[in-house]
């Protein structure tokens, strides 16, 4: 059962872009980790995901 679908995502802040056209599947049971280095866009993907 996939739980979260993400396709073709993109965010950039003006000239810098933090991720483009990134697309993936979560599925129940997965274990997933977010592993980058500062300033990459983590908390900003998870913002998103939550709708913000």
């Amino acid at each position: 059962m996939n739980l979260l679908s993400v396709n073709n995502l993109s965010k950039s802040y003006g000239d810098r872009i933090l991720f483009r056209n990134i697309s993936f599947g979560i599925n129940q049971g997965d274990k997933v980790a977010l592993v980058a280095k500062n300033g990459s866009g983590k908390s900003t993907l998870f913002k998103i995901l939550k709708g913000y």
